[in-house]
């Protein structure tokens, strides 16, 4: 049996802690938006009063699914600690392994510390949930999700306009969100830039040539493929 110390030491600015580029990225994917930090002090509040599934279901599915490390990480000590999952070193590592993807000194630390204490058994059972785990919340595929919605909204707006029989940059678009206005032109200017630097991360990351904002359709269908590929590929022990 494992048995290991750990405690909650990390505060939640480590969210951006790690490489520059998925710093940016998880800027981009609004982590430091009012409800985010919301549902993160919530999944702090209950996990500090002992409702741990509560707490679990939010680190899990608010939070990680958005590449929220320290919730990452979280979701990792409970499943070591037994807090609102069966205790499973096994599965806490396989989360480690996923809140330490972008380097950070503190989740590395973890990470080793626990699978060093593993068998050869346990390293391959932990091997086959992190591909699970990468699959749903690595940083490629969170941002990836995102890139394909930009995509959609790109579209939507260019295709909107030619069917309005207009293309000109002044046709005014509502931000659903916000309810703020702006127009087509400043509204395609921006979410190209944003999604200039969620491709810029995937494709570094994968080790893939750059690809543009307004590439084809068969270049993103090439860029998932590459993004399943990487996945499989393990390289964190």
């Amino acid at each position: 049996m494992i048995s290991l110390r750990f405690r909650t030491f990390l505060p939640v600015l480590l969210l951006l802690a790690g490489l520059p580029v998925w710093a940016q990225v998880q800027s981009e994917m609004r982590a430091f938006d009012a409800p985010t930090l919301r549902m993160q002090a919530k999944a702090e509040d209950l996990y500090r009063t002992g409702h741990w599934e509560r707490a679990y279901f939010i680190y899990v599915n608010e939070l990680a699914a958005i590449g929220d490390k320290y919730a990452q990480y979280m979701a990792g000590y409970m499943w070591l600690n037994g807090k609102g999952v069966p205790r499973d070193a096994v599965r806490a590592s396989a989360w480690y392994r996923i809140a330490a993807e972008r380097g950070s000194s503190e989740f590395i630390k973890v990470r080793d510390e626990l699978l060093e204490s593993m068998s050869q058994e346990q390293l391959l059972e932990s091997d086959q949930h992190y591909v699970s785990l990468r699959q749903k919340y690595s940083d490629v595929v969170v941002a990836l999700g995102l890139l394909r919605r930009e995509r959609e909204a790109l579209n939507e707006t260019s295709t909107g306009s030619r069917l309005a029989g207009n293309t000109s940059s002044t046709v005014t678009i509502i931000n659903p969100r916000t309810g703020m206005t702006t127009t087509r032109g400043e509204f395609d200017r921006k979410l190209k830039a944003q999604m200039k630097i969620r491709l810029d991360a995937i494709t570094r990351t994968i080790g893939m040539d750059e690809l543009e904002p307004d590439m084809s359709d068969r270049e993103f269908a090439e860029l998932v493929a590459r993004v399943d590929e990487y996945l499989q590929f393990i390289d964190d022990r």
